[in-house]
């Protein structure tokens, strides 16, 4: 009866703080979470890429539509890095909550391999982002 009253902004507190199940905080945070994420921010940037309101957004801030389309993919990665985090943090500290301790190490090395991943990647896109900008 008490989990249905547990409001959303207890249950992101319950994460960090590390007092949920193991399997909880890695396959629906971390895995559906980011697959979902994922598929949204590819339909969002494929319909925007090819939309009349991306014209307009450009027409209306003055910029070309490639630098619109840079901004809005920015944006959504900036969000992704911010849940990431989030989901990083939520496995390490509910990985306490698993009965085995393979499943903890598993989960951890699993975030940490995909943090050093994306951390390169972000190197490499801002990078890219640089040589863009400094270009136009």
């Amino acid at each position: 009866m008490e989990a249905s009253q547990t409001s959303s902004p207890l249950q992101k507190m319950s994460f960090i703080e590390g007092s949920q199940p193991l399997w909880k905080a890695f396959w629906v945070l971390y895995v559906i979470g980011s697959l979902s994420f994922t598929a949204i921010f590819v339909v969002l940037i494929k319909s925007l890429s090819t939309s009349y309101a991306l014209l307009q957004a450009s027409r209306i801030l003055n910029l070309q539509t490639e630098q619109v389309l840079v901004i809005a993919a920015t944006t959504a990665v900036v969000v992704y890095v911010m849940y990431f985090l989030f989901c990083l943090i939520a496995v390490w500290r509910c990985s306490i909550n698993s009965a085995n301790q393979y499943w903890q190490l598993l989960a951890k090395s699993i975030v940490l391999i995909h943090f050093a991943w994306l951390s390169w990647k972000a190197f490499v896109a801002f990078g890219s982002l640089v040589t863009y900008f400094s270009h136009q």
